[in-house]
């Protein structure tokens, strides 16, 4: 399975990065402005916690989403050598670092607490099926982080571009499967939810 996971990531990452520049804004900007509409519907009357990954080059662009101002609070991973992540608050005026992955971290910022208030968790995906399987870069950090927290998490909710969408991924038992997946199509909710 391992090998054919391989070859699947791979073909997933050739497909995004044959995407053009202005694809990949155009389609970042349709899938932030999807992820703004649930948020409006949803949470509205709330704060929501929202934990979300800082893209890199070809992945759906979340940038926005650190310098807007947002009654929502926001928080970004910081990976430890481990692969455990800690989730530290940001905002506009956040001092960012290249991190052990290459991803831009918080240098600062106060620890996320799990059952404050609702939290949305925010997945990078190489891949990804209707049924809510992902395929991400094979460290497995977010799948070891939800498996300790997912009973805290309102929502996990994938970010890929439609051209990532593969008929079947295999999971293994301690993949976690996504809620949702927001692409430039719209929103997919997964059957497992």
């Amino acid at each position: 399975m391992k090998n054919c996971k391989q070859q699947l990531r791979q073909r997933c990452l050739s497909r995004r990065k044959a995407l053009s520049f202005e694809q990949r804004e155009n389609f970042s900007g349709k899938i932030l402005q999807t992820l703004h509409d649930y948020l409006y519907q949803q949470y509205d009357n709330k704060d929501v916690q929202i934990l979300c990954y800082r893209s890199l080059a070809e992945e759906v662009d979340t940038s926005a989403l650190f310098t807007s101002q947002s009654k929502h609070q926001y928080y970004a991973p910081v990976t430890q050598k481990s692969g455990d992540m800690d989730w530290l608050s940001c905002d506009s005026d956040t001092e960012w670092k290249a991190g052990l992955l290459r991803v831009l971290e918080p240098v600062h910022g106060e620890c996320w607490q799990e059952g404050v208030s609702p939290a949305i968790v925010l997945c990078p995906i190489v891949g990804f099926d209707e049924q809510g399987n992902r395929i991400g870069m094979g460290k497995g950090c977010f799948d070891r982080w939800l498996a300790q927290h997912k009973q805290h998490i309102d929502k996990v909710i994938g970010l890929a571009f439609d051209c990532q969408r593969c008929s079947v991924i295999e999971h293994e038992a301690h993949d976690i499967p996504l809620d949702a997946i927001i692409t430039e199509q719209g929103w997919m909710t997964c059957p497992n939810t």
